[in-house]
């Protein structure tokens, strides 16, 4: 039987300890209150130093916080990457190369941090230094994709091919799709410098590099058939040019001239037209009117030139078609009619100038010069022909 004065003695026992742990718990909490609230206050008052430019006191106070507590890192970086998006990118460099020369420094955020002031460098133009710094991440981590691509980018800005082709591979494996026709493109610029110093058997090589990396590179087949057409082997010539049908069509009117100057050094008038109108039946929307009207022209006459691009021009209207259709008809016609086509014929020829040759599927970048590398979003091969053969 329990008596009274045992009860009595286990609540004697048993509620010390409880009160004990309440009252710790509570000290506790207060205890954390206050570190986060001094945490609160330190940190705001090193964002003022920052903004006002003292950046040396600012520093003081973020690595003494960061110390305290490293997982508020991320905090740090989150910083970092504002000054470097707003362009105060002395302010970013300041932050992450506090973080990097503490001893203190948890290894786990020893890449992360490397790869910070890496973008900083990167972005103030510093490519040694970034490239520098990429290089050691990769020490740590062989396969960081992020410090990879940021290495290709530096190579691509300072052109240095071979480096850009030598890091990119590291990647082909883990994303064929987008990195080899990137490697391609790297392989054409080889292949240029090649050909600007007559190298033929090197512009091959390199050509047929970027074939391997990317069988649908228009750049690759026209320094092959440009080669081939050197050469004199116009048979080949027209093959390769031929091909870029396959790899990508809008690019066929860069060609044209010169494919259809390999058939009249053939002798292959016949096979040209039959081509050019095989090809004007599949691909309607490029600009082939001019072209194939001259072919036209040359093997069953003016005349039938005319009726071909007035077909043209009903069933596609563009500038093109109609500038084509003012030729032949101010050709065929009175003298009177004959001078107003004239003049209709320069007026348009007045606005084509003032349009652009070339326009980038990516951003709408427009140029009259082809740039294989569009200048506004950095793609490869994404400025292609356009307006001549837009509606008019």
């Amino acid at each position: 039987m329990i008596e009274f004065s045992d009860i009595a003695l286990w609540v004697l026992v048993a509620l010390p300890p409880a009160i004990l742990a309440a009252i710790f718990l509570s000290r506790r909490q207060k205890r954390e209150h206050t570190s986060q609230s001094r945490f609160s206050t330190e940190y705001f008052k090193g964002l003022n130093y920052l903004l006002n430019d003292e950046q040396g006191k600012a520093l003081d106070i973020f690595v003494r916080l960061v110390e305290s507590d490293w997982e508020t890192i991320d905090t740090h970086f989150a910083l970092g990457r504002i000054f470097r998006k707003n362009g105060e990118i002395d302010k970013a460099i300041k932050i992450h190369q506090g973080l990097i020369a503490r001893t203190s420094l948890p290894q786990k955020y020893h890449v992360p941090v490397l790869l910070e002031l890496g973008y900083d460098y990167l972005g103030a133009g510093w490519f040694d230094r970034a490239e520098g710094l990429f290089r050691q991440v990769l020490i740590h981590d062989p396969k960081s994709e992020k410090a990879l691509r940021s290495l290709i980018l530096i190579y691509q800005q300072e052109k240095d091919w071979h480096k850009a082709i030598d890091t990119a591979v590291i990647l082909f494996d883990e994303d064929p799709v987008n990195i080899g026709p990137m490697v391609s493109q790297y392989y054409c610029e080889l292949a240029d410098i090649a050909k600007a110093r007559n190298d033929p058997d090197q512009v091959e090589q390199n050509a047929n590099q970027a074939l391997r990396y990317d069988a649908l590179s228009v750049r690759a087949s026209i320094l092959l058939a440009d080669l081939a057409m050197n050469a004199g082997d116009c048979t080949r010539a027209i093959s390769l040019f031929e091909r870029i049908e396959k790899q990508d069509a809008e690019f066929l009117p860069l060609v044209l001239e010169r494919l259809i100057e390999c058939h009249e050094r053939l002798g292959a008038g016949k096979e040209l037209l039959r081509y050019l109108n095989g090809l004007n039946h599949r691909q309607q929307k490029l600009p082939l009117t001019e072209a194939l009207a001259h072919v036209i022209e040359s093997h069953e006459g003016a005349e039938a030139a005319l009726d071909f691009v007035t077909a043209n021009l009903r069933r596609a209207p563009t500038l093109p078609a109609i500038s084509s259709v003012l030729e032949y008809q101010s050709r065929l016609g009175d003298e009177q009619s004959a001078r107003l086509l004239q003049d209709l014929k320069a007026a348009i020829a007045s606005i084509r100038k003032e349009d652009c040759r070339y326009k980038c599927r990516q951003c709408g970048f427009r140029s009259n010069t082809l740039y294989w590398m569009c200048p506004s979003c950095h793609n490869w091969a994404s400025l292609k022909p356009c307006c001549m053969g837009e509606p008019a």
